[in-house]
């Protein structure tokens, strides 16, 4: 699926920005924050995803008093964060966010690695770092060419190119919260393996294809996030999102994958303590 031409500088024996365990570091740093969290998971990423229009600043707040131990911002879409203050307020105070609200990662949509630069160094000081998303599988993502329909934009070269600028010109971490391939996993995993190289601080793998939704969304692919672990999990922390209901889940995941952490969306937003020991 990759062409040979577009090779990143930084490949496996190139230093990085980020250490690998950076994500780690940051966890522990906050742990004092949920002295209930069971000690074998305290280094452990227990994340809220992004979600639009529910992962905002009171859900987040909400969410961190049980054991939810990074949280990312909505979905903000790059080019209306910058050129619309209405649409900026919504997601963000000019101040940043307050210090209970950390670590965060902000996420942010779009295809014009310039824009996703100024909208990302206007955050940037105020948040653990940003992410971009490939997931969304909705119709306006593809009309918006973000989301999990950037992941296919000139052969994946288009993704690889913004990660590397953005790794390039960001002092904080940059990361990617992805979907597998529909071409499926074999192009799945050497794109991811290429974002690595072009300066990805940390992968999100959602187990499903943008083909997965509504009715046909199916059970998420754990054993390709064990894939992916394998490739790229000595460089860089991965988490695991789908198909997490509870924390017999939870721990069944990070058995299976191997992860750094594990993403909830639709189970943590209809019951927020979901990182909890709740014996359902």
């Amino acid at each position: 699926m990759a062409s040979s031409s577009d090779q990143s500088p930084a490949g496996p024996t190139t230093s990085r920005k980020h250490p690998r365990d950076w994500l780690r570091t940051l966890l522990s740093k906050h742990a004092h924050q949920h002295p209930s969290m069971p000690p074998e998971l305290n280094s452990t990423a227990l994340v809220v995803a992004p979600m639009v229009d529910a992962s905002d600043l009171p859900y987040r707040l909400l969410t961190r008093r049980y054991n939810t131990n990074l949280c990312f911002t909505p979905m903000i879409h790059a080019r209306m964060f910058i050129e619309k203050p209405g649409y900026r307020r919504k997601f963000w105070k000019d101040c940043g966010m307050p210090p209970e609200d950390r670590p965060l990662i902000a996420q942010f949509c779009g295809h014009d690695k310039h824009v996703l630069l100024e909208a990302m160094r206007a955050v940037e000081g105020h948040v653990d770092g940003v992410d971009i998303n490939c997931g969304c599988p909705q119709n306006i993502a593809k009309r918006g060419r973000y989301g999990a329909y950037l992941m296919e934009e000139e052969n994946g070269d288009r993704i690889v190119d913004i990660v590397k600028h953005l790794s390039a010109n960001l002092s904080m971490p940059v990361s990617v919260k992805l979907r597998i391939l529909p071409s499926g996993p074999e192009d799945s995993l050497e794109l991811y393996q290429r974002l690595v190289d072009a300066g990805a601080a940390m992968l999100t793998i959602h187990g499903r294809t943008r083909l997965q939704r509504q009715r046909k969304t199916g059970s998420a692919d754990w054993k390709l996030v064990r894939r992916v672990v394998e490739l790229v999990g000595d460089r860089v922390p991965v988490l695991c999102n789908g198909s997490i209901s509870n924390m017999d889940d939870v721990r069944q995941c990070l058995e299976e994958t191997g992860a750094d952490g594990i993403m909830s969306s639709e189970a943590i937003l209809e019951y927020p303590p979901m990182f909890t020991e709740t014996n359902v």
